[in-house]
């Protein structure tokens, strides 16, 4: 029995110091981080940039987005709330939306609209015209903030920096195929 007493307690400090290791990694880590990913996508800039306004089909080709509950207008701004399942839900509101241009340019700016969040931040879509006709280069850059310590942690050794923007980005190469 003092055995099996002793295993348990070696097991139970072993977690300890992981999770407290894992803590003090996370809180040398800085609080804010900007990360991007770029790809091409196979249709043009007005498609692409149509998909990603598109706020309320947001759940018919992104995977993860459960339920897209668009609010009223924000100051003639979208927002809305995306429900990940699990009783998860993320509040946010377009800060800024240029259309492509003559040149096919074009700008969308989301910010995470929750002030309690435990993290959050700005994601930033640039589209231009792609190296082919019809395609575009999307370029989708994080600015954020990770308030808690193993939060931090966990992305950047378990989950990955870029984790969500290049789902998002897998997805909308799916979704926007001809």
């Amino acid at each position: 029995m003092k055995t099996l007493l002793r295993v348990i307690l070696v097991i139970l400090g072993i977690l300890v110091v992981i999770v407290l290791g894992a803590y003090a990694d996370g809180a040398m880590m800085p609080l804010e981080h900007t990360v991007s990913v770029s790809g091409v996508v196979a249709a043009s800039p007005e498609k692409v940039f149509a998909r990603i306004i598109d706020i309320a089909a947001g759940s018919t080709w992104r995977p993860e987005v459960k339920n897209v509950t668009v609010l009223p207008k924000d100051n003639s701004r979208d927002a809305w709330i995306e429900d990940l399942g699990s009783g998860q839900t993320m509040k946010f509101l377009a800060i800024t939306t240029v259309p492509p241009d003559a040149s096919g340019h074009a700008i969308r700016v989301v910010k995470l609209d929750d002030p309690g969040a435990q993290y959050g931040g700005v994601w930033t879509y640039d589209l231009s015209p792609g190296p082919t006709p019809g395609t575009t280069n999307l370029t989708i850059t994080e600015a954020g903030y990770i308030n808690p310590p193993i939060y931090r942690f966990m992305m950047a050794h378990v989950f990955g920096t870029t984790k969500n923007l290049q789902e998002y980005m897998n997805h909308i190469q799916a979704a926007t195929k001809s």
